[in-house]
């Protein structure tokens, strides 16, 4: 009896803790638009079964689905799709993947193509901090190509009937911008709406950047459903935009998430 009542309060703890840092990253999502739009990882970390993994994530404006399958022994592809109020993201990925004896350690490596489009009208944001409201304007169209190495451990919690894992990426991307904008407006200084006095006002035409986003990816679930917590920085780098003051991107990316596994009941 005791030993139910405190996997019963464990699981409880598990779950208050998931709605809080869910409620965190919907804060987040409120933050000022940037022109790229960073996306969870998908790594979905295959044993020697035939599987499809299927991820969700739900921000306040937009929605993010990833799937991936393992047709072969050697062989893994992987989609995201996120959609939302001005965004449009569709990614795919072609990889290989492998295990250790006891499928407890799991290593993958992906590469992928990417299309962006990020698209705001001139858009008030309010800062929470610096109690500052800012009118600005995005529009960024890229495609990105990356590769996406992955490892992870695979293992059980019995006692609380509840299966985990841990792993580890890395996501090396090139971004080229066919158009990137940002504006910021001067709304004080503004006197005609047609022609606005702008603070901040860059532009570029076929303009590269190179990111490395490094990502931590913790799953906790009971059968084949898991709840997600991720956490993944982003770090730019390029000689061809300057990225200061224009809203890139957040440092670091917060996503909370469902995956589920639908078995195929079928070993490779």
């Amino acid at each position: 009896m005791k030993v139910y009542l405190t996997s019963r309060i464990q699981f409880s703890e598990f779950l208050f803790i998931l709605l809080t840092l869910l409620i965190i990253s919907l804060l987040q999502g409120c933050a000022i638009r940037s022109l790229y739009i960073p996306v969870s990882q998908n790594a979905p970390l295959f044993d020697s079964n035939k599987t499809i993994v299927g991820c969700a994530y739900l921000g306040t404006n937009h929605v993010e689905l990833q799937g991936a399958y393992n047709p072969t022994k050697r062989v893994a592809v992987a989609a995201n799709i996120n959609f939302g109020g001005g965004i449009a993201i569709y990614d795919l990925a072609l990889g290989t993947y492998g295990h250790n004896r006891n499928q407890k350690w799991r290593y993958e490596l992906f590469a992928g193509y990417g299309y962006n489009s990020n698209i705001t009208f001139p858009t008030t944001y309010s800062d929470l901090f610096s109690k500052q409201s800012i009118n600005y304007e995005i529009n960024s169209l890229y495609n990105k190509f990356y590769v996406q190495p992955a490892f992870g451990y695979f293992g059980e919690i019995k006692m609380y009937r509840l299966n985990y894992s841990f792993s580890l990426s890395s996501r090396f991307s090139y971004l080229n911008f066919s158009r990137f904008l940002y504006r910021e407006i001067d709304v004080i200084k503004t006197i005609d709406p047609d022609n606005p006095v702008y603070i901040i006002n860059r532009s570029y035409i076929n303009k590269g950047i190179y990111l490395f986003e490094p990502c931590i990816t913790n799953k906790v679930g009971i059968n084949n459903l898991s709840g997600i917590l991720q956490l993944q920085a982003i770090i730019p780098y390029s000689e061809e935009i300057d990225l200061h003051d224009t809203k890139f991107s957040p440092g670091l990316l917060f996503s909370v998430g469902l995956q589920y596994r639908f078995q195929l009941k079928k070993r490779l």
